[in-house]
């Protein structure tokens, strides 16, 4: 659409600089391919990062946000078998969330929140 302005969500934009950051390489940063990214410190991150960038320390509370923008955890595979838990690293992956393309962030969009509330549909 010509002349139409995109917005890209302050999370969005706060988790791109985050992950695109090569000083906060040893915490969090994109993988060898750049289709996602993974977090290498848990611990590192929800203590020093998620304060910086994020304004508070649950890393619960951040994956839920990426789970809300489509984001999908990355599980390892060995042979057709889930790898045993080696580190502590997680990989989440969004098919517009790619190193290089900042221009795709646009395509992410929040998911709308169902009209049900605790099992009762409102009405």
């Amino acid at each position: 659409m010509e002349g139409a302005s995109t917005v890209v969500s302050g999370f969005l934009a706060k988790l791109w600089a985050l992950v695109d950051d090569s000083s906060t390489d040893d915490v969090i940063g994109w993988s060898r391919n750049g289709q996602s990214f993974s977090i290498l410190d848990e611990q590192k991150f929800a203590k020093e990062l998620l304060p910086k960038y994020f304004k508070h320390n649950n890393l619960s509370s951040f994956v839920r946000q990426l789970n809300m923008y489509g984001f999908h955890k990355v599980v390892a595979v060995d042979s057709g078998v889930a790898a045993p838990e080696k580190t502590m690293t997680i990989e989440f992956q969004h098919s517009f969330f790619k190193q290089g393309e900042p221009n795709l962030l646009e395509n992410i969009k929040r998911k709308v929140q169902s009209p049900c509330f605790h099992g009762h549909i409102l009405w």
